[in-house]
């Protein structure tokens, strides 16, 4: 005898939006149930995404047929139970070996005996819907965003217009939401000031009805929307809908929001110099300091593991005297660090490659521009021979088309290669300085830019044995792996060539720098 699971999903996890579509879902399974006298098990429900593995509900249910509790799957399409082929061979394996003896949905039922190619299409054909479903939803986000129109959530004092999908000000809340902006503008007005004002004018929050959270007005007060612009994705985009409040008077609120924040409450790092810059090897967690003091009045500084993580056991239980600790902020400060010597002699072979990049790009440029003044003549006889009759209409639009886009393509690339001034070689240059400035520090024994230094280029600072390890970033990792292949013995690495071979061995950023 069959026993049914009855799995019903909806992709949305918004609870207002997946209740009705869930019980809709339910409701037609019920009917095929009783119309065809189905035993029901057990009743699942999920609101979830089914475009990547991981659903608990449905790996649950799977788990629990695999013990023998249910034999058959009643759900609405093959779509509800998988979209993506991690789910889906899970499903077609257990159909092809008889642990799931039937799944049943709305328009046709799926039996062991079925070919498996069949049921693989479909939901191949579901997992492409969601990958495509993303990418042109990205794609109109785009477009909204080069039209002007922002793609989000309108903020408070605007409304969404769902028929042209466009921002529109709110009839009610545009004019109040506009007083506040400008009485904060004034700086008379606090934070909490202006939370009674808004709860005056009746602007309240959208899902509760109660007055706004100070954290919430200062986000609405740092709003650039609000003044015509918005942002997406970092770069700032002149928005079509109608402007709240000016430019001048949105410099205003940020002035009167830097007058009237609290400044924060630094934690004293009591002298402790390497606070909150490594974490235990062993376990993971913070490294925090402890001071003893002797009865001679000598102060010794220790680092150790806080031994705070109650999930893994901490194994390093030793600790590390603030003298061995600052050693071993300098030896990985000087993997990354580049000799002056070593530097000059890089940024001269940088110039090198910058005056071969300059005369490549006038080679290509003069190269375009012959073309280009070539294409013109053409265009001009051909203009002078329609002129003059020799030339019908069909033959001249026929000489002719062809040579206009071309025409307009050569100007484009001579533009973009005259107007690209900006070095390409420039981070490079600058990467040479700051790795030069690292020797510095090393020398003045500047321990607090060190400390810095290695939280910018490197990740995972971690203590263990007394030794401290750091995970370099590109292209950091390349310098520390030089230094350490090259002899530690030679004083400023004069002799040795490990550095100039190694640098070789680095991707050339021009195709003629190398020969």
């Amino acid at each position: 005898m069959l026993k049914y699971f009855v799995y019903a999903r909806k992709s949305t996890e918004d609870e207002d939006r997946q209740i009705l579509s869930i019980e809709a879902q339910l409701s037609e399974l019920n009917i095929i149930a009783r119309q065809n006298g189905l035993v029901i098990a057990e009743t699942f429900t999920e609101s979830r995404s089914a475009k990547e593995p991981g659903r608990t509900i449905f790996n649950d249910m799977l788990r629990r047929i695999e013990r023998g509790e249910a034999n058959a799957i009643l759900s609405w399409k093959l779509d509800r139970l998988a979209r993506n082929f991690d789910d889906g061979g899970k499903i077609i394996g257990l159909l092809q070996r008889g642990v799931i003896q039937e799944i049943r949905a709305f328009e046709r039922t799926y039996l062991p005996s079925d070919n498996v190619l069949m049921i693989a299409v479909e939901l191949g054909m579901a997992n492409q819907y969601v990958r495509d479903l993303s990418v042109n939803i990205r794609r109109g986000i785009r477009e909204k965003v080069r039209r002007g129109v922002w793609s989000g959530r309108a903020p408070l004092g605007y409304y969404n217009e769902p028929r042209l999908r466009t921002i529109e000000p709110h009839p009610e809340h545009f004019p109040k939401m506009k007083r506040l902006l400008e009485l904060f503008a004034t700086g008379e007005y606090s934070l909490t000031a202006i939370q009674k004002e808004a709860t005056k004018l009746g602007i309240l929050g959208r899902q509760n009805g109660k007055p706004l959270r100070l954290s919430s007005i200062g986000n609405l007060l740092r709003c650039h929307f609000y003044y015509g612009v918005f942002l997406h994705k970092g770069e700032v985009h002149h928005g079509v809908h109608l402007p709240m409040i000016s430019k001048k008077t949105f410099d205003q609120i940020q002035e009167a929001l830097v007058a009237v924040a609290k400044p924060r409450k630094h934690r004293d790092d009591k002298g402790f110099l390497f606070l909150n810059f490594a974490t235990c090897g062993s376990c993971g967690h913070c490294i925090t300091g402890e001071r003893h003091l002797k009865k001679s009045g000598l102060r010794f500084d220790y680092y150790r593991c806080t031994h705070k993580n109650k999930k893994v056991h901490c194994e390093d239980r030793s600790y590390i005297r603030k003298d061995t600790f600052a050693d071993e902020v300098k030896r990985n400060t000087q993997l990354v660090a580049l000799p002056l010597e070593w530097k000059e002699r890089f940024l001269a072979r940088v110039e090198t490659w910058e005056a071969e990049e300059t005369a490549r790009r006038q080679i290509q440029i003069d190269r375009l521009k012959a073309e280009l003044a070539a294409i013109k003549t053409k265009i001009d006889r051909i203009n002078n021979g329609f002129a003059d009759g020799s030339l019908d209409i069909e033959e001249f639009k026929e000489l002719k088309n062809p040579l206009v886009p071309r025409k307009v393509d050569l100007e484009g690339q001579i533009t973009t290669l005259e107007s690209n001034d900006a070095h390409r070689l420039e981070p490079l240059k600058n990467w040479l300085f700051e790795a030069n400035k690292a020797e510095e520090w090393l020398a003045d024994q500047n321990w607090l830019e060190m400390k810095g230094f290695l939280k910018k280029v490197g990740s995972n600072r971690l203590l263990r044995e007394q030794t401290l390890t750091v995970t370099f970033r590109k292209p950091w990792n390349f310098l520390a792996e030089t230094t350490v292949a090259a002899p530690s013995a030679v004083d400023d690495f004069t002799p040795s060539s490990k550095w100039w071979r190694r640098w070789e061995l680095n991707p050339r950023p021009l195709q003629s720098a190398r020969k």
